[in-house]
């Protein structure tokens, strides 16, 4: 039976009651994070206030930093496109899953990594690969007390598969045109929580993958498309407006006269079209333990407005601190970033990650055929591939598309 929407009426009233009595207007706070954006002139007097929020007695800052001297840049300073290498090389990396069923008697999951090679300032055609892998036995799919792996292991393992995917290929392609960029669409601030099976054996594997596309020489990037929930930069100019006594006592994680802004409404406001922000790290725990692992893997990020001429966007770059150090490469990311994003007509978003996710996708349609496959395997040893139950087969029944039930 299809969902009554008339039922709903009443309650969409009350939604939009609510919707009336909240402020949407970010006009004034706008206007006053601006104003301490660019007053944000004093990177010795920031650090200062950064050195302030390590103390032990003062905790929660959870912000943005300028990166060390000598490599800090000006907080309110941003850049212009920069020129275009005349030759590079792009490796982007996508991957999707399937997760396990525990209504079939063989329980598996699926990890699909899509890689795309894209030979900038060459005629030569790109290069496309799709690496599935399948995990069936017992001992891959159930965790240690037998239990099926869960769908946030699953995702984790993604994860790291398609980091160290991109870190085999970019390696195979050292030998090609320089720059040689790595991409990859997420934050890259990983981390395998301890709900996640094999979560320290993960987090190895990514940081493993990270130091191997460090001595490969790749500029490798963490693309995040869509920042909305990043308020790193609204932090640090709340903690820039306080006085040292505040930040003792105050709650380092709101956002103060700011608060309900994000980053992408600040960065709309003051990044032109290829412009990008100043590099700076968050300031996290996290973060720390990357550090810890050396200099060169702690995350560094900056902001960039792209655009395709017809539409306009605000990205997160993330980037590790030895891009972060480096301003040529820093400089040939930004601009083959734009140049990328410029290649599908009105969609601001890089070509070679597009092709990407293409490659990785596996449709309802995949894994059908998938199951079929698997189905055929059991079937000739004798085992059904799939069990119902009276009530699942009900289900299967009424919501098939071919037969409805009349009342």
């Amino acid at each position: 039976m299809a969902l009554e929407f008339n039922k709903l009426v009443d309650q969409l009233l009350k939604l939009r009651r609510m919707l009336d009595e909240w402020d949407f207007d970010t006009g004034n706070r706008l206007q006053v994070a601006i104003d301490r954006f660019y007053a944000a002139t004093d990177l010795d007097a920031i650090h200062e206030r950064i050195q302030l929020t390590r103390q032990p007695d003062v905790s929660g800052y959870r912000g943005a930093a300028p990166l060390d001297p000598p490599y800090h840049e000006v907080i309110c300073q941003t850049f212009p496109t920069p020129p275009v290498p005349e030759s590079a090389t792009l490796v982007a990396a996508d991957g999707s899953q399937v997760y396990p069923n525990d209504q079939t008697p063989l329980p598996y999951f699926l990890l699909n990594t899509g890689l795309f090679v894209y030979h900038h300032g060459d005629d030569r055609r790109p290069e496309a690969y799709t690496l599935p892998r399948l995990f069936f036995h017992p001992d891959h799919v159930h965790d240690a007390g037998g239990r099926l792996l869960s769908n946030r292991t699953i995702d984790a393992n993604r994860t790291v598969s398609e980091l160290r995917e991109l870190a085999r290929a970019v390696w195979e392609q050292r030998g090609e045109a320089r720059p040689l960029v790595a991409l990859y669409d997420n934050h890259l601030m990983f981390w395998a929580h301890a709900d996640v099976t094999d979560h320290l054996e993960l987090m190895h594997g990514y940081l493993g993958a990270l130091v191997h596309l460090h001595d490969a020489g790749a500029i490798l990037a963490g693309y995040v498309d869509n920042p909305m929930r990043s308020r790193v930069v609204m932090r640090l100019l709340h903690l820039l407006s306080l006085s040292d006594d505040q930040v003792r006592h105050s709650d380092l994680s709101a956002g103060g006269e700011l608060q309900g802004l994000r980053d992408i409404h600040l960065f709309d406001a003051v990044l032109e079209p290829g412009e990008r922000s100043a590099l700076m790290v968050q300031n996290s725990p996290r973060n720390l333990l990357y550090k810890k692992r050396g200099v060169s893997y702690e995350i560094a990020f900056f902001y960039l407005k792209v655009s395709s001429g017809y539409r306009e966007s605000i990205v997160r770059v993330d980037v590790p601190m030895w891009v972060a150090r480096d301003q040529q490469m820093v400089n040939d990311l930004h601009a083959l970033l734009v140049a990328q994003c410029q290649l599908q007509g009105r969609n601001p978003y890089p070509y070679a990650l597009t092709r990407a996710d293409e490659l990785a996708y596996v449709s309802s349609k995949d894994k059908h055929k998938l199951d079929e496959m698997i189905g055929l395997e059991l079937r000739s040893k004798g085992i059904e591939p799939r069990y119902f139950s009276a009530k699942t087969w009900g289900k299967e029944l009424a919501r098939s598309l071919k037969r409805q039930h009349e009342l």
